[in-house]
């Protein structure tokens, strides 16, 4: 009994560490050149482009993520210009046709961040 609930345990404890596993810049950057090619009906040479600047944003913006050593507020406002100069540099791409279309973007990726919960760690009990 005791070696069935062990072995139990550890696929457990191995699927959660499956799951838990955060997806690479790499990966993470050809979804949103797949989304945005959809949305902005991109050509070949812009997606091209785009992907090496989201590419380098999201390498960028782990960096910022993975640093421990900054305060949380430090690392928002690093997200914050990347973001901008994501958006600059992708705006600069685009035709004026797909520009009003990044804008949709840009303002549903703000309302997403609006909408997330906030959350706040557990204070310890006083005794």
């Amino acid at each position: 009994m005791k070696k069935l609930i062990l072995a139990a345990s550890a696929v457990l404890f191995s699927l959660t560490l499956t799951f838990a596993q955060e997806v690479n810049p790499e990966e993470k950057a050809k979804q949103t050149v797949t989304e945005w090619t959809s949305q902005l009906n991109l050509t070949e040479e812009q997606q091209a482009e785009i992907y090496n600047i989201v590419l380098e944003h999201k390498k960028a913006k782990l960096a910022v993520k993975a640093d421990t050593a900054q305060a949380e507020d430090a690392k928002a406002t690093q997200i914050e210009t990347l973001n901008a100069d994501l958006d600059t540099k992708v705006g600069a791409i685009l035709t004026e046709e797909q520009k009003p279309l990044y804008v949709k973007i840009v303002e549903s990726r703000g309302s997403k961040k609006m909408s997330e919960p906030v959350v706040t760690p557990a204070t310890p009990p006083v005794q």
